[in-house]
């Protein structure tokens, strides 16, 4: 946990493949950058979406955009604290991200890498 304190990105990587109530995120970190790929259902999604964004300490914001694949068609920013390598949790967001209960948003990591 006290890597997770400090003010490198570095310290931790959030890499690869993460649930939050059965929808699929898929993150790449390199250094202090985030890109992420997501989607509700891989074979009829509602929305999916691609986001960019940094790594700040244990915060990580982002951009993120609802691309074609699926139907909805909104944009938005997210502001998730690092709880743990395994766990991210959403504390600001703008665009509708996460429904109505986006409080209650975690991204909890399935697994590391490629």
């Amino acid at each position: 946990m006290a890597a997770l304190l400090g003010t490198t990105a570095q310290a931790f990587d959030l890499t690869g493949d993460w649930d939050s109530d059965g929808a699929g995120f898929y993150i790449r970190q390199v250094n202090d950058t985030i890109w992420w790929y997501a989607e509700n259902s891989a074979e009829d999604p509602a929305w999916t979406s691609v986001a960019y964004g940094t790594v700040e300490g244990d915060t990580v914001n982002v951009t993120w955009v609802d691309v074609p694949k699926g139907n909805a068609t909104i944009m938005g920013t997210a502001v998730f604290n690092v709880v743990s390598e395994d766990e991210l949790q959403l504390v600001n967001q703008t665009g509708g991200f996460g429904g109505e209960d986006w409080e209650e948003v975690k991204l909890l990591r399935i697994n590391s890498g490629f």
